[in-house]
């Protein structure tokens, strides 16, 4: 039986497995997946997201080597040394360390929640007037404003951020979802599958929709079609804090780690 840093590590490489896809359609991203460390990087989409290293895994005595490594590989790349630290994480003083060497904990609180048994649950009724539908192509350009909107990114990244999407339309593991309502475009939402498992991104609302069923919805269709592709957990992280991590807990989420992020400006 796994104890609860094995199970935490599991999940956070879950999360990078369902996510390796991408890598092979992407140009400029690599997923490292290493027993000492996992490592992210995209040059063309510099946002923590997708430009970190994460379950260090290395004795103290190994430690200061290894976060030298880091350092020369996000720098080679341009690119801000970024690491996310959980519970899974060793040694136990790996945010002290970090600190001493100039890294900042940037304020980047992220808590990953799982709802599981996903086959047993009843999936409840969603409100009418709000519609979620699977993208493709020609909706790409519409998705990345959205979401850009959504999470407050700047305009002249929406682009970039269609870029990365074309890539993974016709993915059977990746799905991306507009959510809907009186034929307005106002939510984001995608899943990306990997085995039992389903982990959920790009969950965005427009700001004078929030509040609305719209986020519900979207998350009611992901329940669903993860129940008709044999899903048995669903994973997703929020930054958004307690509030809405209480309306994901009464939904039947429960909290499964939390992450701190560090980087070396």
């Amino acid at each position: 039986m796994k104890n609860d840093h094995e199970r935490i590590a599991e999940l956070e490489r879950i999360n990078l497995l369902a996510m390796k896809p991408l890598e092979d359609i992407i140009p400029e991203m690599e997923i490292v997946l290493r027993k000492d460390v996992s490592l992210v990087s995209h040059r063309s989409f510099p946002t923590p997201d997708y430009n970190q290293a994460c379950l260090l895994q290395a004795t103290p005595e190994a430690a200061e080597i290894l976060l030298d490594e880091i350092i020369m590989y996000f720098r080679s790349k341009e690119l801000i040394p970024t690491v996310f630290v959980s519970e899974a994480c060793t040694p136990d003083d790996l945010p002290r360390r970090l600190e001493k060497r100039g890294f900042t904990d940037v304020g980047i609180k992220e808590s990953w929640l799982i709802y599981e048994n996903v086959q047993s649950a009843r999936a409840p009724k969603i409100d009418k007037s709000v519609a979620a539908k699977q993208i493709d192509l020609s909706q790409v350009s519409l998705f990345a404003e959205v979401m850009a909107a959504a999470f407050g990114i700047p305009d002249e990244m929406v682009g970039v951020i269609a870029d990365a999407l074309k890539p993974s339309i016709g993915i059977p593991s990746i799905a991306h979802y507009l959510g809907f309502r009186e034929d307005q475009a106002v939510a984001t939402l995608t899943l990306m599958y990997y085995q039992e498992y389903v982990i959920v991104g790009s969950a965005g609302v427009l700001k004078e929709h929030r509040g609305s069923k719209v986020i519900y919805n979207l998350a009611v269709q992901a329940l669903i079609e993860a129940q008709s592709r044999g899903v048995e957990t669903i994973m997703l992280q929020t930054s958004l804090g307690p509030i809405f991590e209480r309306f994901l807990r009464f939904w039947g989420f429960k909290q499964a780690f939390k992450r701190t992020g560090y980087s070396l400006v």
